[in-house]
């Protein structure tokens, strides 16, 4: 049970603490690629861990005996014996019925955006794709205002108007592209999908509430990231000045390169190229998934001092 609530407390850390945290990193020198793998390391710690004190809750006789919790498990022993019968299968209980009801609410409500994003994709493959020229993995679309926008899925796509030709000149159009092929690159529709599904079945918890408008933000800016290395920042730059103009509505449930600008150039103006991006995306996602962790097994190691003098 003790090792339950280390793991219980830890991923409430994490999903209470975290995203006033993550948001200051937006505003640094960090590459959107590092923060945004802060952000998914963060995420997926809540779930791991709170689905691990669970299932220790469940089986606290078969949970693992670790040298770092094994004084505060004697501890945690001790104090147990003078609670009263059945505390611990009551509480092993509602947690069971609490992790039940949200593995439905998490069903439902994944099935249902699943369902979205299906009807999005065959609209454009079914009614765009009538009106559109396909050259490529891009749908053109005989329009005067620049607009493109890419169409999650396997395969996806990206849709983009003929004002793109018109209105930026050949290199502002490759970033453009370039931009909205990262976002099928990098699977971003998916990675804010799951957000959003998370954040309509546990709307209470601040973490999860705030990932959707984050994660999206982070993904484009890391789309930028992206064209910018094809072309150049300041292309990019020139290129979002002008799709950022057009009055042209981006269709729910895709991605493009119109959204919040100000940040982004921002971005692009401060931004420079990480020398190890892989190994720092690996070592932020992991730092934010196990540190708290380690801050609350040290609290609760000075706690069980506390108690067991």
């Amino acid at each position: 049970m003790t090792l339950a609530v280390i793991l219980l407390v830890g991923a409430a850390l994490i999903a209470v603490a975290a995203p006033t945290l993550l948001r200051r990193l937006t505003d640094t020198a960090l590459t959107p690629r590092t923060v945004l793998a802060a952000w998914l390391g963060s995420i997926g710690g809540t779930v791991f861990f709170g689905a691990s004190a669970v299932a220790v809750s469940l089986w606290p006789e078969h949970a693992p005996a670790e040298s770092a919790v094994e004084t505060l498990v004697r501890c945690w022993s001790v104090l147990s014996h003078t609670a009263a019968p059945g505390i611990t299968a009551a509480v092993a209980g509602a947690v069971t019925v609490a992790l039940a009801l949200a593995a439905i609410r998490t069903t439902v409500v994944g099935r249902r955006h699943t369902r979205e994003s299906r009807r999005v994709r065959t609209y454009h493959r079914e009614v765009v794709a009538i009106v559109a020229r396909s050259r490529g993995d891009v749908m053109w679309l005989d329009h005067p205002l620049p607009m493109a926008y890419s169409v999650g899925g396997r395969p996806g796509f990206v849709v983009a108007t003929e004002g793109l030709s018109a209105c930026l000149s050949a290199g502002e159009r490759e970033a453009v592209l370039a931009h909205e092929r990262a976002h099928l690159r990098g699977q971003h529709h998916r990675i804010v999908n799951v957000c959003n599904v998370l954040a309509e079945v546990f709307p209470r918890v601040p973490l999860f509430a705030a990932a959707p408008t984050a994660v999206t933000t982070l993904v484009e800016l890391t789309a930028d990231q992206h064209a910018a290395r094809v072309t150049s920042s300041a292309t990019v730059r020139s290129a979002l000045t002008a799709v950022s103009a057009s009055t042209l509505p981006r269709p729910a449930g895709t991605l493009g390169l119109s959204n919040d600008t100000s940040l982004r150039l921002w971005k692009l103006r401060i931004e420079g190229r990480a020398r190890w991006p892989w190994l720092s995306c690996a070592a932020m996602g992991t730092v934010s998934m196990v540190g708290p962790i380690f801050t609350v097994l040290a609290g609760a190691g000075a706690v069980s001092a506390l108690l067991c003098t």
